[in-house]
């Protein structure tokens, strides 16, 4: 967790003080994962949700399923490289072609995007966490990841607690257009559908049951409020919400989609959990 005082200072999170107990747990999962299977050429989509959701599992805290769903286990995990991005360029996580398949990973020219949403059964708050990562040592895609973490520092650092949700989206598209980036998350509920993220319910203080019942995965994603355009509710009206832009280089569509999520609270000043990044300084790209 990161506190924000004139700007962004980045640092893992800790397991005595974080701003979501479960994310930590799954961000925690996703890095080990990369770490224990990066390296092997037999390495699909499935191995890895599947060991991912295994790690995710072992910690006891986490339902079995997540609020996002379909896709499987409300997690998602698609594999490219950057010779063809082709397949990170996803609309929703919700759509078939975006599912888990048997792509293997290239462990010399790889791009890992995961996603997974599942609920910290003690709290009530989902673990939301989302990463992009790339495994090859091509400069030029290397920069773009480079430029997509520095464009969500600078939309980080923007935020005041008292900024409506409206603001912090022109300010996103501001920046995310300085750099030479795109905004492109997309949420079926989003009356918009054009968004850079949303708040983040709680459901009721569990412990929670291992799976989520049909209503409680309707209220979870029923009831966020988004970061949209003319969006008029305070950041600090909410316990967290995400900032979560999928960029793109308009002007090189051979540049992969980096999607980056960051989970935020204004309540009490501006703190952030960026262990979304961890991987990208694993791997020296930021």
């Amino acid at each position: 967790m990161s506190a924000i005082n004139g700007g962004v200072g980045l640092a893992r999170p800790l397991d005595g003080d974080v701003l979501n107990r479960g994310r930590a747990i799954v961000a925690d999962a996703f890095r080990r994962t990369l770490h224990e299977l990066r390296d092997r050429d037999d390495v699909t989509e499935i191995a890895f949700r599947d060991h991912w959701h295994r790690l995710v599992a072992e910690s006891g805290e986490m339902t079995w399923d997540g609020w996002y769903s379909p896709p499987l286990m409300g997690m998602a995990v698609l594999f490219a490289t950057a010779a063809d991005p082709s397949r990170v360029h996803f609309r929703t996580f919700r759509d078939r072609e975006s599912f888990v398949s048997d792509r293997v990973l290239d462990p010399e020219d790889g791009i890992v995007l995961g996603y997974a949403s599942n609920v910290h059964r003690r709290t009530g708050l989902p673990g939301d966490f989302a990463t992009t990562v790339y495994l090859g040592r091509d400069e030029r895609v290397r920069d773009h990841f480079r430029r997509a973490a520095e464009a969500s520092r600078e939309i980080l650092a923007s935020i005041t607690p008292d900024m409506t949700a409206g603001r912090l989206h022109a300010e996103a598209l501001a920046v995310l257009d300085r750099y030479g980036l795109r905004g492109t998350t997309h949420s079926d509920t989003d009356p918009d559908g054009d968004n850079v993220g949303h708040s983040l319910p709680r459901l009721s203080i569990g412990p929670l049951a291992g799976v989520l019942r049909p209503d409680q995965i309707a209220a979870l994603r029923g009831d966020r409020l988004f970061v949209r355009r003319g969006g008029d509710w305070r950041l600090d009206s909410v316990d967290q919400f995400t900032v979560e832009p999928q960029v793109v280089a308009p002007d090189d569509p051979t540049l992969p989609k980096v999607m980056l999520h960051y989970v935020v609270t204004a309540k009490d000043g501006v703190a952030v959990c960026d262990a979304c990044e961890d991987s990208l300084r694993d791997l020296a790209i930021v």
